[in-house]
């Protein structure tokens, strides 16, 4: 390129990317969710299943202490036991309320305050903001499920001095979380591209979650039929971890239906925001 005299010139030269692109999203995303209104609590409820079930090894080896009989129980095998845990309701609610009160702006406050020219202005495509966003929620549904799980293997080993698992049931551990934590996840980052009207995503957030159970039960009712149990996430969920485990069916359909209806709703969830987001990247195009 040859001298330029002193003045005012295009700039003609190209963004490269560096690193890990998404990862200024990704850290960013973790301390804004932590200052969140109600964040806290919910965080320190979500933990109550490990502390139940943490009570509940313990008790195990102490015949003496008559309580939590139904946890202790399930200890007689590995399988029942952490299946029970990633699949309990109680974990199932906590992780809506957090999709609800903690993630439901990711993408729909983006669209509020108009921020995606700031982030394609950069060397960022779609790719690497869904990547950031997503793996904003996978932090803390992991922090939950997956950790959680490993915690409780690691205790069970100390509490019992048995260190053994079925390769199974370790794959298990570490597969199950995974993937319902890629379920909500998935499903929220997809509302939440929906619209930039944070009350309406966390509306239909929540009536996604909370009410899929009723209306499974409705249709079970009026047809009779054990297949309308796949209308409810949790009992997909509880079904899908089943046939993960190798444990007692949630209900008569194959658990491997499940499986495929939750990684359906995965994909096509990833489907729609790449969708949504590709409109808002090529409005900026053409508006520049």
């Amino acid at each position: 390129m040859g001298i330029r005299e002193k003045g005012y010139h295009t700039w003609d030269g190209e963004l490269k990317s560096g690193g890990i692109v998404w990862l200024p999203i990704f850290l960013n995303g973790i301390k804004t969710a932590f200052k969140k209104k109600f964040a806290k609590a919910f965080f320190s409820f979500t933990i109550s299943p490990f502390l139940i079930f943490l009570i509940g090894i313990y008790v195990s080896t102490k015949p003496e202490l008559k309580m939590l009989t139904e946890v202790v129980q399930l200890l007689k095998t590995d399988a029942r036991f952490f299946c029970a845990f990633f699949t309990n309701g109680f974990t199932y609610f906590m992780l809506v309320m957090l999709s609800v009160f903690v993630f439901a702006e990711l993408i729909s406050g983006d669209l509020k305050f108009n921020s995606f020219p700031l982030y394609f202005s950069r060397p960022l495509v779609r790719k690497d903001y869904v990547l950031g966003k997503f793996s904003i929620i996978m932090f803390y549904l992991l922090l939950f499920t997956l950790v959680p799980g490993i915690l409780l293997m690691i205790f069970k080993f100390l509490f019992t001095g048995e260190i053994s698992v079925a390769p199974r049931v370790f794959f298990a551990i570490i597969i199950l979380p995974i993937l319902i934590s890629s379920f909500f996840a998935s499903i929220t980052l997809m509302i939440s591209s929906l619209s930039s009207n944070s009350r309406y995503v966390k509306v239909v957030i929540f009536l996604l979650f909370a009410f899929s159970n009723g209306i499974s039960e409705i249709l079970k009712g009026i047809f009779r039929n054990t297949y309308f149990n796949l209308f409810s996430f949790p009992r997909n969920i509880e079904q899908m971890g089943a046939y993960i485990f190798n444990t007692r069916p949630a209900f008569s359909v194959p658990g491997w239906i499940s499986l495929l209806i939750i990684v359906g709703l995965i994909i096509l969830s990833f489907f729609v925001i790449f969708k949504r987001i590709g409109k808002s990247e090529a409005q900026i195009e053409i508006g520049s």
